[in-house]
C-alpha cells in the first residue's frame, strides 16, 4: 500500500475546529501531528494589526501520514467544510513507512 504525507496550515484561530474534525474523520485513522508556528506571505487579509506589523500570523500545521486512496476524499471534505483560502494543504510522496513493534 502507498502512503502520502498530507501537510495541512491553517491560521491558529481556525486550528481547534481543524484537530476536531480530524480526530473524528473517517479518512485519517492513524493519527497525525500537529505543530504551532508562523506563516509569512502576501495575504494578511484575516490577520490581527499585531501580526500585520510582525510581518506574520500563528498557524498550526498538521502532518498525516495516510494511504494515497484516502488523501482525495479528504481534502474534498475538508474543502466543504473549512472553505477558506487561509486553509493551504501539500502533498509528499512517502517512501515508507511503519513503526518498531
Amino acid at each position: 500500500m502507498s502512503h502520502v504525507k498530507l501537510n495541512l496550515s491553517c491560521p491558529a484561530a481556525l486550528g481547534d475546529q481543524l484537530v476536531e474534525y480530524l480526530l473524528e474523520s473517517e479518512w485519517l485513522n492513524g493519527g497525525f501531528t500537529s505543530l504551532p508556528g508562523y506563516g509569512h506571505g502576501g495575504d494578511f487579509s484575516g490577520a490581527t494589526l499585531a501580526e500585520k506589523v510582525r510581518g506574520r500570523v500563528h498557524v498550526l500545521t498538521i502532518m498525516a501520514i495516510l494511504p494515497s486512496r484516502n488523501v482525495a476524499p479528504l481534502l474534498e471534505a475538508l474543502k466543504q467544510r473549512f472553505p477558506s483560502p487561509h486553509l493551504v494543504y501539500w502533498t509528499e510522496p512517502v517512501a515508507d513507512f511503519g513503526d518498531f513493534t
